[in-house]
């Protein structure tokens, strides 16, 4: 977290959901799992893992592309309204 937060330490909160995802996406030794496998499970399958499976197929490719993009715009567009909402909730 040390890693992630400016040297103020005023913004720890905003990394919090991220570090949270990471902790539980991780192999524990100790149980044999993840968290996220003990409590779903199933084995959460990121996009990158994914993508050589289809990387022969140039047309599935070409939608894969187009579909990440999309998902990546509507990421950046769901963080400004975040934003957006947090400046409003100090102004008020």
């Amino acid at each position: 977290m040390t890693k992630l937060v400016s040297e103020n330490k005023m913004d720890w909160d905003e990394h919090l959901p991220t570090i949270l995802f990471y902790y539980r996406i991780t192999y524990k030794v100790a149980i044999g799992y993840t968290p996220y496998q003990l409590v779903y499970g199933l084995q959460l399958l990121m996009p990158i893992e994914y993508i050589p499976l289809v990387i022969d197929n140039d047309h599935i490719k070409g939608n894969l592309v187009k579909v990440l993009t999309s998902k990546v715009l509507k990421l950046k567009k769901l963080q400004e309204d975040r934003l957006q909402s947090k400046v409003k909730s100090r102004t008020q």
